[in-house]
């Protein structure tokens, strides 16, 4: 079975790994150095353990002292529980031992004469499982006096002090991995805890809960993402819930029609309509139609939009054509709305501006058709058209009910709706977002609202004049 590859495991496993390196690598170091200043003292104490030894001989020798005595003197002056005395003559023969082991060391003679010719030697022997540490140098004090030649101090305490060491570093080692694993393990605990809690919040999410939130304990990396997560659940209820009123507004408003043109039908079929009256619900089934290959048409728009599908290709053309085009094309719904629409202008001539006529034409058309819906009886519609410096400035008021100033800010949002602030009349919600997404293609043009409650909507758009080197 595999263990689960969790952040927990990952960051508790690396800390884990890299402060045990690092404190093996320290210890090793460490060890070492040690270890050879705690070789340096024993060679100092050796090199004054030798002139001591030298000293006593030249004193013995001058004083004109018997061997038993000169013996007698060396050996009490040895510590005999850690170090061994040997003295060798000038043909390699050993004179005196003065050493607590058992058994005596076996100095090679290679050594010994290595000495008598002037080279002191230090080096580690192994003696029965035990490291020896031997100084082997000439006694140069009385060459002509002593018999003695060669001094050898076998130091036979080194290996349990080094040994006694290195049983120090291991348990210092142990107690710091065994403290140093629990502060970790309580670290990478602490760290990804918040990770955890942000994933089962997220699988919330994933599932359509969008109410958990993720408590945020920090102000770092970990932090604003819990921060982030939240901000995301917020836009994505509040996406959802748009998402559902969408559908219920998009069911409501291909049902209606369908439902008027099925009836309008099956009255025609079973004679229920006179043949005098059905060219009049003819006439009411194809607006119905066309009110359905609308909704069709702007939700195949926004799923174009949104999937970067739209190429916007401008051109030089008479905007102010195509606005009073537009204001003939709605004359049958102003009459029957009873309103009134007026076109401003203190140009001379029309006005061209450079941009795409097509989707110009639906933004325009998309304003203008929602500045008619929302104004009351008897209304007045302004559409304004002039030009400012290099841009041509289209306004279009209405006097109907206004939008709240804070929902002013989410208007371009899909599905977003102001109904309840407007009036009571159906819709997708989706109007206004694709005139926003037409005129951010464009570039240079934009969009702009002013409104107030009771009072009405203006809507503005700037988009640039004609390119004068391209219209002959």
């Amino acid at each position: 079975m595999k263990l689960k590859s969790s952040i927990f495991t990952k960051l508790f496993s690396t800390y884990v790994f890299s402060s045990i390196a690092a404190f093996l690598i320290f210890s090793a170091v460490f060890y070492i150095l040690f270890q050879n200043d705690l070789k340096q003292n024993f060679l100092n104490t050796l090199h004054a353990q030798h002139e001591q030894v030298e000293l006593t001989l030249e004193l013995a020798y001058k004083e004109g002292q018997n061997k038993d005595a000169i013996i007698s003197t060396l050996g009490l002056m040895n510590d005999k529980d850690h170090r061994s005395i040997y003295l060798f003559d000038e043909t390699g023969e050993l004179l005196h031992v003065f050493s607590g082991m058992v058994e005596p060391l076996h100095i090679e003679k290679e050594v010994i004469e290595k000495a008598l010719a002037g080279n002191p030697v230090n080096e580690f022997v192994n003696e029965k499982g035990q490291r020896i540490f031997l100084m082997v140098s000439p006694l140069e004090g009385g060459q002509d006096t002593f018999e003695e030649k060669v001094l050898v101090i076998a130091l036979h305490g080194y290996d349990p002090v080094a040994k006694s060491i290195k049983g120090m570093f291991m348990l210092a080692g142990l107690i710091t991995t065994v403290v140093t694993t629990c502060f970790l393990f309580i670290l990478s605990n602490k760290l990804s805890s918040p990770l955890r809690s942000m994933n089962l919040v997220a699988m919330e999410y994933a599932k359509g809960n969008f109410d958990k939130k993720v408590e945020v304990k920090s102000n770092d990396e970990i932090g604003q993402l819990g921060d982030t997560l939240n901000h995301m659940a917020k836009e994505l209820a509040s996406l959802d819930l748009m998402r559902k009123e969408f559908v219920a507004n998009v069911s409501h408003d291909m049902r209606s029609p369908l439902t008027s043109i099925n009836g309008f039908i099956g009255a025609m079929l079973d004679g229920t309509i006179p043949e005098r009256d059905q060219s009049r619900y003819l006439h009411l089934m194809k607006d119905e139609t066309e009110r359905l290959i609308k909704l069709v048409n702007d939700l195949l728009d926004i799923a174009r939009i949104e999937a970067g599908q739209v190429s916007i290709y401008p051109q030089n053309y008479n905007v102010s054509e195509q606005i009073r085009s537009l204001i003939a094309k709605l004359e049958p719904q102003l009459l029957k709305q009873e309103l009134e629409i007026e076109l401003e202008t203190y140009e001379e001539k029309d006005i061209y501006v450079f941009a795409d006529k097509d989707r110009i034409d639906q933004v325009l058309g998309n304003l203008i058709q929602n500045a008619i819906n929302f104004s009351p009886s008897k209304g007045l519609v302004t559409i304004r058209l002039s030009t400012i410096a290099k841009d041509v400035v289209i306004s279009i008021k209405d006097h109907g009910p206004g939008i709240p100033k804070e929902e002013l800010n989410y208007i371009w949002d899909r599905f977003f709706k102001v109904d309840k602030a407007r009036s009571q009349k159906v819709g997708t919600g989706i109007g206004l977002s694709i005139v926003k997404h037409i005129v951010d293609l464009h570039g240079g043009a934009k969009i702009e609202v002013i409104s107030e409650v009771g009072k009405g909507t203006v809507f503005t758009v700037t988009l640039p004049l004609e390119h004068k080197k391209v219209r002959e």
